[in-house]
């Protein structure tokens, strides 16, 4: 079971991974902004729009946070104790625990490689990082992994401000449009914190949706406590649940990953 346990997990994690001062805009100052965005639609408008929105993302340098996670794959559900540290734009560690504190996997990952160390099984996997494309588009990036993870909008998938829409309704602010073969939805609340992000590749019938919820502060910043996930790619769905009950930034973070030889390296 704990087998299965761990690949699935490395499988979430692989798919999902301003200052105060910014970010203390009054809500009327938000809602104004985003009537703008709608009502010109010129290329420049649009530019000037984002580069708010982006000031509402989270400025860090490392984040650390331990969560408890809740998997649904079909008949078969897991709950597990995940501690996740990114040191921005070069790593994302990720240490999964059963219930009972007992460490089964460790999931490292860098713009080149993607490293998983089953303990349960005593089996490593390296691979390079273009692996992901297994499961999702050759578009997906490093980053794309961190902001997912964080709630942050990825500068990347918004960089073309052509393929860039705007819309609003009562509740929110929508962004949406493609980034070569994935298609992108953000739906941000009054905060511009996004609550729901969606990444697909139809031609391969692959999708990720990300819900985030329970924003709080932490370390001065708005951080979502939950985040709810669901991946498909038209054969199986996974549901994850991750519930954050610790989350710290800009500290010193450790990413212990060492592999002795009595692990079994798969290829």
């Amino acid at each position: 079971m704990w087998n299965k346990i761990v690949w699935a997990c490395a499988v979430v994690v692989l798919l999902s991974s301003c200052s105060s001062k910014k970010k203390m805009l009054k809500e009327a100052e938000l809602r104004a902004q985003n009537e703008l965005i709608i009502k010109d639609n010129t290329r420049e408008a649009k530019k000037n729009s984002l580069r708010n929105l982006f000031l509402t993302n989270l400025n860090y340098s490392t984040f650390s946070g331990k969560a408890k996670m809740r998997l649904d794959m079909g008949k078969d559900n897991y709950d597990v104790n995940s501690t996740i540290r990114i040191e921005k734009d070069k790593r994302i560690w990720i240490s999964i625990s059963a219930t009972l504190g007992i460490e089964v996997a460790r999931v490292l990952i860098t713009p080149d490689s993607v490293q998983i160390l089953n303990k349960f099984q005593s089996e490593y996997m390296v691979k390079p990082f273009n692996y992901l494309y297994r499961f999702a588009s050759s578009d997906l990036t490093f980053g794309n992994l961190q902001d997912l993870l964080l709630a942050n909008l990825s500068v990347d998938l918004l960089s073309d401000i052509d393929q860039v829409n705007f819309k609003q309704d009562s509740m929110s602010v929508q962004l949406d449009g493609k980034r070569n073969e994935l298609d992108f939805l953000y739906k941000l609340n009054n905060n511009n914190r996004p609550y729901q992000f969606r990444l697909a590749q139809l031609s391969k019938k692959q999708l990720l949706e990300a819900n985030y919820g329970e924003y709080a502060m932490a370390s001065g910043q708005e951080f979502p406590m939950l985040l709810k996930m669901i991946i498909s790619d038209g054969r199986q769905e996974i549901k994850t649940e991750i519930n954050f009950n610790k989350v710290t930034f800009n500290e010193p973070v450790e990413m212990p990953f060492s592999v002795s030889s009595r692990y079994k390296v798969i290829r």
